[in-house]
């Protein structure tokens, strides 16, 4: 294939409907995730709310592991974190879990005291602050998982609220390989090099052996390119809201 020639705008909009389509599909176990906890919460932050304790989030179970149980899904990973101090006995907490290689739900244990030595801060993380600050559903990354799986991974969240009480974030975690299967055989049949990266040019997938997933572009100027949708012979097409592009 010349990877010379212009993009065709059929088979670019095919690669776009893939992506937002991927992205929705996991925005689906994350919005029901979200319900749930709401529910949990709700009237829980005003004056005489009854109080919720890390046990109560047993009920969350079924829902929040159901996207890791369900057979060809796509998230490797997913949970609720709590606000600080939200919960009655756990001032920081992180109710995630994750899949096994035998295809079981493990949940994730993490140093959550402040104190501790190897205390984990996810207030800073933007997949934890973003929501927070806009509101807005956020897809966080291509990053190496060092928590979980040591692999590069997308994550999906969303903001929880009770009334104007934020409570946290809902989320879930893809594999970028998987990502990267799911977006290719769209990407194959662009004629020209196409390749999706996020906002900071960090490559998700591409058709191009040059462009490793992962890898980060070092020959396009990449803040030019998201401000203003092509610069010096590349153009990128959004995905939707979401900071990933398709970059031709």
């Amino acid at each position: 294939m010349d990877r010379t020639r212009t993009a065709d705008p059929t088979a670019t909009a095919a690669v776009v409907s893939v992506v937002r389509r991927t992205i929705e599909e996991a925005f689906d176990g994350v919005a029901a995730l979200r319900r749930d906890v709401e529910s949990m919460f709700s009237g829980s932050t005003a004056a005489g709310g009854t109080a919720v304790g890390r046990d109560d989030l047993a009920e969350l179970y079924p829902t929040l592991t159901a996207p890791l149980r369900t057979p060809g899904g796509l998230a490797k990973g997913a949970g609720f974190v709590a606000a600080p101090h939200l919960l009655v006995d756990a001032p920081w907490w992180l109710e995630w879990w994750t899949r096994e290689p035998s295809g079981e739900p493990s949940r994730l244990v993490v140093d959550v005291d402040p104190d501790g030595e190897n205390f984990y801060d996810y207030t800073t993380l933007p997949w934890y602050r973003d929501p927070q600050r806009t509101g807005q559903r956020t897809v966080t990354g291509p990053y190496v998982d060092y928590l979980c799986t040591d692999d590069y991974t997308l994550t999906f969240t969303a903001a929880v609220r009770d009334g104007d009480a934020f409570l946290g974030v809902v989320g879930s975690d893809l594999d970028v390989g998987l990502f990267e299967a799911i977006a290719l055989p769209s990407l194959r049949a662009v004629p020209c090099t196409a390749t999706l990266i996020n906002a900071h040019g960090r490559v998700i997938a591409s058709n191009s052996p040059q462009r490793r997933g992962g890898s980060l572009v070092r020959d396009v100027d990449v803040a030019a390119l998201w401000a203003n949708g092509s610069t010096a012979g590349t153009r990128l097409v959004r995905c939707g809201d979401f900071p990933i592009g398709l970059m031709l």
